[in-house]
């Protein structure tokens, strides 16, 4: 899974999400918004049921995917998924 840091390093539209992901509703507390990045990839990767049919790379990609798409709507509004548990 690719790191916060990561996905900040690539830059363009992937910077532009970390930055709202952690600065938003993280209230720029990068700590717990690695965790909650961690814990949306891990959660889509075991629960998505169009993930069981892919070989473990590709259903990991498309996890990381699905829980940026998830995340990156959600921070718009300063809400994420895992901080509402």
């Amino acid at each position: 899974m690719k790191s916060l840091h990561q996905l900040h390093a690539e830059g363009g539209g992937s910077r532009e999400f970390v930055e709202q992901f952690v600065n938003g509703r993280h209230g720029g507390r990068w700590s717990s918004a690695k965790d909650h990045w961690s814990r949306t990839v891990e959660h889509i990767a075991h629960n998505a049921k169009e993930l069981e049919s892919m070989h473990a790379g590709e259903a990991q990609g498309r996890a990381e995917t699905l829980a940026r798409t998830l995340a990156w709507a959600l921070a718009r509004v300063h809400k994420c998924w895992a901080c509402a548990l």
